[in-house]
């Protein structure tokens, strides 16, 4: 069970690396019906593209924090080796898992796409490896998986719906007239 942050209107699950953490960082831009927005700005029924399945309505979204993770940073193809210390594209945990539609999938997975952990593209020129203290992951919810577009990448979904807000008690389960019980010391 994650531990859990404190934040001033409630608590945001911290996870570690060993729980293998997937989400988009804060200020990834996650395309949207209206263009680019940082993926903090999204909202329950924004409208985002994705690969498969054209613009899919977002059913809502979530936070955790990740603590000690490994990151994949991809780097613009530039002209001479000289530029390494370019602004990454995108940067995603090494689990995220990312389309790739190009030769690798042809050479060394024999198909022509597939969705594979970020950290396994690792090469060391155009894609690094980092280790990052503390992120915030913000996660994207439908009502089924999908790659949605990122910086000229397809990166997955959860696979799951966003948690149903909580409502209150129920009325019905609630017994004004049943005695409370008893605390017992053991």
């Amino acid at each position: 069970m994650p531990e859990l942050l404190q934040i001033h209107s409630g608590a945001i699950p911290v996870v570690h690396q060993r729980e293998r953490p997937t989400g988009f960082l804060e200020g990834t831009l996650i395309r949207t019906a209206e263009g680019d927005r940082p993926v903090e700005y999204l909202l329950a029924g924004d409208r985002i593209e994705t690969r498969d399945n054209g613009t899919c309505e977002l059913r809502g979204t979530s936070t955790l924090v990740a603590c000690d993770i490994d990151v994949v940073a991809f780097l613009p193809n530039t002209e001479s080796d000289a530029d390494t210390e370019a602004e990454p594209l995108l940067v995603v945990p090494a689990m995220q898992q990312v389309a790739v539609d190009d030769w690798r999938a042809k050479v060394v997975y024999e198909q022509s796409s597939l969705a594979t952990p970020a950290g396994s593209l690792v090469d060391g020129v155009r894609v690094m490896r980092e280790k990052r203290k503390l992120v915030r992951l913000f996660r994207l919810h439908f009502d089924s998986p999908q790659m949605v577009a990122s910086n000229g990448f397809y990166l997955s979904s959860e696979k799951t719906r966003a948690p149903q807000p909580f409502s209150g008690f129920d009325e019905e389960l609630i017994d004004e007239e049943a005695t409370p019980p008893r605390n017992r010391m053991h």
